[in-house]
């Protein structure tokens, strides 16, 4: 229904005389656009730094320190519990995880959201100097954490061995120390605030005799392929922090050089130093495989633009989209961002996002140029015909990311800068388009002899001519049935069943067939982790000899594989974590979890430590699913924990599908540790799921076992219900941060719509538009399915990123049917002539979206979610969209004529409430099938009247 009548007016649109003011100027416009572009290469090639992640702050801080009783309960009982309650009492602490040891104790603090780490750790330092319930013999070290290696802050690490043979630790650590302060004094790190040997040692006063004591608390190994060998050495790990605003790919040159000079000196003959930690060459991987990505998706834009407009409109396409790109990078320098994961990754995003606007423009100037003998009125016509239509696409592209800015924790702050960097790339596509393509077209497409010619003769390509005969064919059953009410009547029902059995097949194979799991085991990688749970009473000695036999069975097993792995000083005498780095995935025959199935066989039966081998992949990593028995009974605490673990071994979940899953790896909490939880004493069972989908079993484990373990079942134990808690760790934070994002999808779509309204001056159009949204579900769900993904974050980025290129497709019909309509057409010749003037844009701007994407798909597994969700869903989505949306469209018009605007808002409360109810019940997927039912098939019930 229309809310406004158009007023006339001769007058060009502003959008029209933007453009036209580029093209005028021409010289003042090229010098412009040189300018944009010579900054941006400057900002990629030099200006930009080079980091692993965003620097970002967490809320989080240690209190760390040394109480050397060689007693864990009297650690807890002296520190670990009155720290607790200290802690817990500070304003902004969220939480405080206290773990006490035989001679250490380490509190992990967590503070509420948006709270400073420096500051809250300076609150904690003071209130526990405060209450004074450290023994004086105790150590205390206060620190917020930082975003690093460890949890030092380190950016990289250098493994330092004796090249032959074992020394004892504190000689190798004062070798370590030596060869730090030699490249720090040399001048090579100009680049590093800081360069020191992680001290594995704790000094303290012994209790019992009142004398200095030092104790052994941290070991490190190193492992290199030499000479087709994988050898392990006995290794002492130096510590490297960046300075503030660092190059990483900068500071990595200069730590390589500076190496070369350590190694060579005669002062440490027979040591050799290594870097085993730097986030350099996984950057350098990601720009090449960003370069590949984008050169491949531009190469593969200019063909297919090319095959369907023409050649020289491909050129310009290009010539834009490169533009667009150059233009991004230089706004992502002036506003203070850095080349790092995140930023690569919004870029390779962008590539699919910014064909739209650049091809819209192209075509409708490549389509008019036939229809007119003057350039500048080329442009002027062209870019009023379709600038609604692309300021409109656009806009809903922009607010398809802002879910993104709900994301909160770690998560979100650390992807902020996708929806920022999406976002300034989508604006300034559609200021290119209006702007630089007019400019470009004055040279390439609108001279004398390329202009009114015309649709018909030898001119066209074998492609257009091939489109407007699928355009031709599309709109015959529309021109066929114009006359009468039944055969509308009968296309439209027919139209309105295969729009319903697409729908409801996405919500079948979604429920049956496609796991949800926010950060899914990634098809392979390059580095593996193995992490070692020592037994209990082991010395630092034992748990190293352990580790050593450890290192021979990965090295045996990885073989060629292997590259170079470090316990990057995490040896301790409960725990360690070998990080492995592998031979490139492009370089081998055999898939990271491949190997981790042999090596997880290999340490089956392995003495002295439970072993566990993972991919290094996507996001957190697995994340283990914990229950604390939280009870000051320790005793009852670990017979109950006992059970539990032999509980879980034996224990299957069933997932809705059907499908079964089990637990693996159960381990019960070291019992020479005391752990505590907001001051609460515990003692936690952790297992790990032999499936891939994490998030969904993690819901499955808790129902189970809360059922299995009821309070029925505790009391038997003499422990409440309430000792029963579970712990999902960063799973658990991820959860939280991606179900605001999807709490927040309907808000995204209430902001789109408001948008509609204002562009398209009419209550239902926007609700008629938004039919591309579950159009688009069966080809993600369908394309998950096929290709074994999972519906995770990434696939979450993908669906954001496909609401602007689906709406856009129905965006650009329902325009151009309008603008038929006002020029009197009648509804069903006005949607006929908007399909075929708009089906090769269409087609256009979606198969180059999907080849730019095919590159990047076959580039590299962690981006298979996303490509596979971009393109599966967009084919759907433009099939439905060509073959049943025109008949929408009439349903639509034949609303519009005859409910009347009071009826409508009812109808669209009620709509609100059901979809509201849904929600809330658990429904959610049958939302999108709701709207499509009530929206089509009220006006499909009734009698279409023909020359509606």
């Amino acid at each position: 229904m229309i809310l406004f009548k158009r007023q006339k007016n001769n007058r060009q649109p502003i959008i029209s005389r933007v453009g036209l003011f580029f093209y005028d100027r021409p010289r003042i416009s090229i010098a412009i656009w040189l300018v944009i572009a010579a900054f941006g290469i400057a900002s990629y090639s030099t200006l930009l730094k080079r980091e692993g992640f965003p620097s970002v702050s967490v809320p989080y801080s240690l209190v760390n320190g040394a109480y050397l009783v060689n007693d864990a309960s009297k650690v807890d009982s002296d520190i670990g519990q009155p720290l607790s309650k200290v802690i817990t009492g500070v304003d902004s602490v969220k939480t405080v995880q206290v773990q006490s040891g035989s001679n250490f104790y380490t509190a992990a603090v967590q503070y509420e959201e948006g709270t400073n780490p420096e500051k809250g750790s300076a609150a904690v330092e003071k209130a526990v100097k405060a209450a004074g319930i450290l023994p004086k013999q105790a150590s205390a070290k206060y620190q917020p954490l930082s975003i690093g290696v460890n949890e030092r802050g380190d950016d990289m690490l250098v493994s330092f061995y004796p090249t032959t043979g074992s020394q004892s630790a504190e000689k190798l650590f004062a070798k370590a120390q030596a060869a730090a302060e030699e490249l720090s004094k040399n001048g090579a790190l100009t680049l590093a605030s800081r360069v020191e040997a992680i001290d594995p040692f704790v000094k303290g006063i012994d209790p019992a005799t009142g004398k200095p004591a030092v104790s052994q608390k941290l070991f490190d190994r190193f492992g290199i392929r030499q000479n087709e060998r994988n050898n392990f050495y006995q290794s002492q790990i130096i510590g490297i922090k960046g300075i503030e605003g660092f190059d990483a790919l900068e500071l990595d040159a200069q730590l390589n050089d500076a190496l070369a000079g350590l190694n060579s000196s005669p002062k440490f003959a027979g040591y050799h130093a290594e870097i085993s930690y730097s986030t350099a060459p996984d950057i350098n991987g990601q720009i090449n495989t960003l370069q590949k990505a984008l050169l491949d998706g531009l190469a593969a834009v200019l063909v297919v633009s090319a095959i369907l407009i023409a050649l020289r409109a491909s050129l310009i396409t290009v010539s834009a989209m490169a533009m667009v790109l150059l233009a991004t990078l230089s706004f992502l320098f002036l506003i203070g961002y850095s080349l790092n994961t995140i930023t690569l990754f919004s870029l390779i995003l962008c590539l699919s996002l910014i064909v739209d606007d650049t091809i819209i423009m192209v075509e409708a100037i490549d389509a008019q140029r036939r229809h007119t003998k003057r350039a500048r009125e080329t442009i002027q016509k062209a870019t009023s015909k379709i600038s609604r239509a692309m300021i409109a696409a656009t806009l809903t592209a922009t607010i398809g990311f802002a879910p993104l800015l709900f994301a909160g924790g770690i998560l979100g702050a650390v992807v902020k800068a996708i929806p920022v960097t999406v976002i300034a790339s989508l604006l300034i596509s559609l200021l290119t388009a209006l702007t630089f393509i007019p400019l470009l077209s004055r040279y390439f497409l609108l001279r004398p002899g390329q202009l009114g010619h015309g649709d018909s003769g030898n001119r066209e390509s074998m492609a257009h001519r091939i489109e407007m005969l699928a355009a031709k064919y599309l709109s015959r059953p529309l021109l066929w049935s114009r006359h009468s009410s039944k055969r509308l009547f009968s296309l439209g029902i027919a139209a309105l069943v295969v729009g319903l059995a697409f729908i409801v097949a996405s919500g079948f194979i979604f429920q049956k067939h496609v796991s949800f799991n926010i950060f899914p085991d990634t098809k392979d990688a390059n580095q593996l982790a193995v992490t070692l749970s020592f037994d209990p009473n082991q010395s630092i000695a034992q748990t190293q000899a352990i580790a050593e036999r450890a290192d021979e069975i990965v090295g045996q097993k990885l073989g060629v594989n292997f590259d170079r792995a470090s316990y990057f000083e995490t040896g301790t005498t409960e725990t360690a974590n070998l990080y492995i780095n592998l031979l490139s995935f492009k370089k081998r025959d055999i898939t990271a979890p491949q190997m981790t199935k042999q090596l997880n066989a290999a340490f089956k039966d392995f003495e002295g430590a439970q072993v566990k081998v993972g991919v290094i992949g996507v996001g957190p990593g697995e994340s283990p699913f914990t229950v604390r028995i939280q009870t000051e009974n320790r005793k009852a605490a670990y017979a109950l924990a006992k059970d539990i673990s032999i509980y879980l071994r034996s224990a299957e979940l069933t997932r809705p599908d059907g499908t079964k899953a089990r637990f693996k790896t159960v381990t019960i909490g070291n019992p020479d540790t005391i752990s505590r939880h907001n001051g609460d004493e515990y003692v936690d069972v952790s297992a790990e799921f032999d499936g891939k989908d994490t998030s969904t079993l993690v819901e499955l484990a808790q129902k189970d076992l809360k059922n299995k373990f009821n309070g029925q079942k505790l009391a038997a134990y003499g422990l409440k219900p309430s000792v029963l808690v579970f712990d999902l760790g960063t799973e658990g934070d991820f959860q939280n941060s991606f179900n605001k994002m999807v709490f927040a999808f309907p808000i995204l779509l209430v902001a789109i719509y408001i948008l509609l309204v204002t562009q398209f001056r009419s209550l239902l159009q926007p609700l008629l538009i938004f039919i591309a949204i579950p159009f688009s579900l069966f080809g993600i769900t369908a394309g998950l399915w096929l290709t074994d993904n999972a519906f995770s974050f990434f696939t979450l980025l993908g669906f954001f990123a496909l609401l602007g290129l689906s709406i856009k497709n129905t965006i650009l019909l329902t325009d151009y049917a309008n603008q038929a309509r006002r020029s009197g057409a009648s509804a069903v010749d006005a949607v006929a002539i908007s399909l075929q003037e708009r089906f090769r844009p269409l087609i256009a701007t979606s198969l180059t979206a999907i080849v730019s994407l095919i590159p990047l798909y076959l580039s590299d597994p962690f981006w298979e979610g996303l490509t596979v969700t971009l393109m599966f869903g967009l084919l759907s989505s433009t099939f439905l969209v060509v073959t049943v949306f025109p008949y929408y469209y009439l349903g639509a018009e034949y609303l519009r004529l005859r409910i009347s605007r009071r009826t409508f808002l009812y109808w669209l409360g009620v709509n609100i409430v059901l979809a509201v109810a849904l929600n809330i019940s658990g429904h959610t997927v049958f939302v999108p099938l709701l709207l499509l039912l009530t929206a089509i098939g009220w006006p499909a019930a009734a009698k279409i009247r023909s020359g509606i």
